[in-house]
């Protein structure tokens, strides 16, 4: 069963979305639309300035100890120059996907989602938000940030990388239909809804 549009039959009035720390599945009894693609891209946007600026200085800070550990405890110090770029990236994958998979197992949306009234929800809901399983949430949550581990190879791998992922996750949303689903969401079985109003009320 398809997701239906947000531009059909929205009423006027329109129900608030579900504030930042809503519990799970408060307004599972409504409909909702589809999110635009361009919402989609404004949301991500808001959560790599929110979130990934102080997931780059904590990756910054645990390479730093790391590094120091080595070597005040006798560690090997050759090659740390090669290792520690390889460290950083690594930290910061880790961390800035833990946060999206924590906010979007907790409450169908990060930050940035919250801002733009959008939530995930899983495709067999029909337009209703739902439980989504943390393997789904997992691999969606990795997918799109995957590049980052790619900047320690030449950057032409990186590009390709960049590119590639690009395509499959935000170009392939923005053409899919009827669900405007992103490789991510065809592997999690997920799509992005728009909150902002129901389409119609149960």
């Amino acid at each position: 069963m398809n997701v239906p549009p947000p531009e059909q039959n929205r009423p006027t009035g329109g129900q608030q979305p579900p504030p930042w720390n809503a519990p799970h599945g408060e307004a599972g009894g409504h409909r909702y639309g589809l999110a635009p693609w361009h919402h989609r891209l404004m949301a991500r946007g808001v959560d790599l300035a929110a979130v990934g600026l102080p997931a780059l200085l904590l990756a910054l800070v645990a390479s730093l100890a790391w590094v120091g550990t080595q070597m005040v405890f006798g560690g090997s110090s050759r090659h740390l120059d090669e290792r520690f770029p390889v460290l950083l990236v690594v930290v910061f994958f880790l961390l800035y996907t833990g946060y999206e998979v924590a906010a979007l197992y907790r409450r169908q949306q990060t930050y940035g989602r919250a801002r733009m009234g959008l939530r995930l929800a899983p495709v067999a809901a029909a337009g209703r938000l739902g439980p989504l399983p943390l393997a789904a949430v997992m691999v969606r949550s990795a997918l799109p940030v995957l590049p980052v581990l790619f900047l320690v190879m030449p950057v032409w791998v990186w590009l390709l990388c960049l590119t590639a992922v690009a395509f499959l996750c935000g170009g392939v949303a923005a053409w899919d239909r009827p669900n405007r689903q992103g490789v991510h969401d065809k592997i999690a079985g997920t799509v992005v809804l728009d909150v902002s109003a129901p389409v119609r009320p149960e």
